[in-house]
């Protein structure tokens, strides 16, 4: 009789195990197929890693004017919001002057609404500055899944030294012109009066541009960079890579194109 109930207890056991692992088996295929289809479609969402200055906003900016895509900078729409002194706009300046990451909550409600109001374009579309953080990228990748189906979604991490981002941040100046808002160098031997040539208003340098607030910048980037990669594999999502040290902005274009 005990030799029954062991049986029983057994086969039990195995039973349990065997309906776990299908379930398991079929949300991981479950999850695998919704990446799957994201990465098929022909409308796309890229998104760029880099850390703050590594040519994102270049490359985005190629990207509106010989692919014909559509960019959401968050830089430039947070700007926007400090520009026009709104209340969410004085609270943005708070964390942006110091060089520190926008709360994850009020960052997703912009891009949600952004995303959502340009959704029957057809037109690529690059999110530029975000996601940031690893929760930023799960509530993107659920968005898409849940109200834009219709998306693909690539990840394109573009490398240059540190070293290199820090000399490029501390020589580069801005428009303020928010109808330009066209950035230069320092060395560009054009800009020697310090004036926009497009619109010719005085060139700033932009606060979380100078020495003390670079080093917060990164130490804040590469600090979510490791999270931010381990969110993305952990739903499937492949990181594509662009080395785009000592290249000028039109071989980056080109190398980009190349991937597309």
């Amino acid at each position: 009789m005990n030799l029954v109930k062991k049986f029983i207890i057994n086969k039990i056991i195995l039973s349990l195990i065997f309906l776990s692992g299908c379930t398991f088996f079929n949300k991981t295929n479950k999850n695998k197929e919704v990446i799957k289809n994201m990465s098929e479609h022909k409308k796309t969402i890229f998104t760029f890693l880099s850390a703050p200055g590594g040519g994102k906003g270049t490359l985005a900016q190629k990207a509106i004017d010989k692919l014909n895509f559509i960019v959401l900078s968050t830089g430039d729409l947070f700007r926007q919001y400090i520009a026009n002194s709104t209340n969410i706009g004085l609270e943005l300046k708070k964390y942006m002057d110091k060089g520190e990451l926008v709360p994850d909550e009020l960052v997703i409600s912009m891009v949600k609404e952004w995303l959502l109001s340009i959704k029957d374009s057809d037109k690529p579309i690059i999110l530029d500055g975000f996601p940031r953080t690893s929760v930023q990228a799960k509530k993107l990748i659920e968005l898409l899944q849940k109200n834009l189906p219709e998306f693909g979604f690539r990840v394109i991490k573009l490398e240059t030294p540190q070293e290199e981002i820090t000399e490029r941040l501390i020589n580069r100046r801005v428009c303020p012109n928010k109808e330009c808002q066209a950035v230069y160098n320092t060395s560009m031997p054009e800009i020697t009066e310090g004036k926009c040539l497009k619109c010719d208003t005085q060139l700033i340098q932009r606060a979380d541009d100078k020495p003390e607030i670079i080093k917060e910048r990164f130490d804040v980037y590469y600090k979510n960079e490791k999270e931010l990669i381990n969110a993305y594999e952990s739903e499937g999502i492949d990181i594509e890579t662009i080395n785009v040290s000592k290249k000028t902005p039109n071989t980056i274009l080109q190398n980009f194109t190349d991937i597309l």
